[in-house]
């Protein structure tokens, strides 16, 4: 679409000045508009000038009293330039209060009055590339805002999701983290032998996990108009609800989600291999509670043996002694059996005291063990 022309309002009640103003403003592609006073200079600024030429002193409303009206109207783009046969201090200070932009005496050469439209032309310029910038700088600093909110409910999810020992608390954590950024979807958790499956409702139909099954084929990351599809080890997501008519959104989103979804599939590894050590964990403490229950009736048999093997001694002392009676044995043969008996018993308690060494050992290794396994179970 071509741009307007600059438009210029002539606005004097001297008719033969404004032929003159115009006749030098001709051949420039200025679009000009004549009026003989004020009112109808006010009258006609749904036209939209960028400059007014007024003239100060005019019956009626005065220049300075219409330039008053048309800031007071709201009108601050369109350039006011004061025309005036005086150009004290007192007279531009007015045209100053008034809301006017620049000035030139009447009768003024055409070069002089060609370049003060220029100048105003070029203010026109830089104010618009100003108010482009601003613009530009405004979307910026909005974009950098959503963006870092955006940010921030990424973050909030990545440390919550730390918190979550569960695929139920993980993902129902995911759909109340898409619901943050205005969107629905649905989530596939799976584990080295099961899958789990969840949306807004919790319970997916049969028909959404049809759906979360064959979007799971797809690529790493697969946009269909407002859906989203994101696969990564052990999570599936696919988002719906995207706003079309916002590309630059849709590709904040699709880098915040991507990372949602890592993120998620990275706690799930975690929580797999937690399960793993939890096993691992559990069958030693099987086989420590096992070894515990070996040493004990080890323990409990040794000390049956030693009692046993006492009571035997004794027992074989005895005998020998009432044999002693029958088979009328000398003194020295006796003493000399006697003695063979008597080294015996007390090769048989050096035996026995290092089996009670043995044994206190064996039982502070007990008592180990088994203080291991109430911390054990305690923990679980």
């Amino acid at each position: 679409m071509p741009e307007k022309p600059f438009c210029i309002f002539v606005v004097d009640d001297d008719a033969l000045l404004r032929l003159v103003i115009t006749d030098q403003l001709q051949g420039h592609d200025y679009q000009l508009h004549e009026f003989a006073n004020g009112e109808e200079c006010l009258a006609a600024m749904d036209l939209a000038p960028n400059l007014i030429l007024l003239d100060i002193e005019m019956p009626g409303l005065s220049g300075i009293e219409v330039c008053r009206q048309i800031r007071a109207d709201g009108n601050d783009d369109v350039q006011v330039m004061f025309v005036s046969a005086h150009d004290d201090l007192e007279i531009l200070l007015t045209a100053f209060d008034a809301g006017g932009n620049d000035f030139i005496p009447k009768n003024a050469k055409k070069d002089v009055l060609l370049r003060k439209v220029d100048l105003a032309i070029e203010a026109e310029q830089q104010k618009r590339q100003l108010q482009s910038q601003l613009s530009y700088a405004q979307k910026t600093a909005f974009t950098a805002m959503s963006s870092l909110g955006e940010t921030g409910t990424v973050l909030q999810f990545l440390r919550s999701s730390f918190q979550c020992n569960t695929f139920q608390q993980l993902g129902s954590l995911l759909i109340e983290t898409l619901q943050q950024y205005d969107l629905n979807g649905l989530v596939k958790l799976t584990d080295t032998a099961s899958e789990y499956d969840f949306s807004p409702e919790t319970i997916c139909t049969p028909l959404e996990a049809s759906i979360l099954t064959y979007v799971a084929k797809l690529g790493r990351i697969y946009q269909a108009g407002d859906r989203l599809v994101f696969n990564f080890p052990h999570v599936t997501l696919l988002v719906t609800g995207l706003d079309t008519d916002d590309p630059d959104a849709i590709g904040r989103l699709r880098d915040h989600l991507a990372i949602l979804a890592e993120g998620a599939g990275a706690r799930v590894e975690a929580m797999i291999s937690e399960q793993q050590r939890l096993q691992e964990a559990n069958a030693r403490l099987e086989g420590v509670k096992e070894l515990t229950d070996l040493l004990i009736e080890i323990e409990a048999n040794q000390q049956s043996n030693h009692s046993q093997m006492v009571n035997l001694a004794e027992q074989h002392k005895m005998n020998m002694e009432s044999a002693f009676i029958h088979l009328g044995l000398t003194d020295s043969q006796e003493f000399l059996l006697h003695g063979y008996v008597d080294e015996l018993t007390s090769q048989m308690d050096n035996l026995f005291e290092n089996d009670n060494r043995l044994a206190l050992r064996l039982n502070k290794i007990v008592e180990k063990q088994k203080a291991l396994l109430l911390s054990a179970e305690d923990s679980r």
